[in-house]
């Protein structure tokens, strides 16, 4: 298995540095990239549940690449009834080394994405923030 590599074990500490307090995971991908997930994210009153993980790869061609899909719980509902709506995919799989699980997915992919300025960091606080507004 191969090591991380520095630029994604830089994108996991920043991760952490923008979310102290949150449990951050993570584990090697075995291509120098690794999946991370992040706990205790609140989304907000419009959704239960309310506080959930986030997870996502980091794939071993950051920062070059986008840090694309991102997974939420299975379980994840609109407090309202409706559906979870556009870019939100059920019944997924996110899946690591040591395991899978139902998800559902995020698809908010960048396709102009500057690699200079949008670090993993940033791209997980968009999708949050896109979440938390739907």
């Amino acid at each position: 298995m191969s090591a991380i590599k520095p630029e994604v074990n830089e994108a996991i500490a920043e991760i952490r540095a923008g979310h102290p307090g949150h449990q951050v995971d993570f584990e090697p991908d075995g291509s120098g990239g690794a999946f991370v997930r992040i706990r205790e994210i609140d989304l907000g009153p419009k959704y239960t549940p309310q506080v959930v993980w986030v997870g996502f790869q980091i794939g071993f061609q950051y920062p070059f690449a986008d840090v694309y899909p991102h997974y939420f719980p299975a379980e994840l509902r609109r407090t309202d009834g409706n559906g979870l709506g556009e870019a939100f995919h059920a019944n997924n799989t996110f899946t690591r080394p040591t395991g899978s699980e139902t998800a559902v997915m995020v698809s908010r992919r960048s396709n102009k994405r500057d690699p200079a300025t949008e670090t993993a960091a940033i791209k997980l606080a968009k999708v949050i923030e896109w979440v938390r507004s739907r």
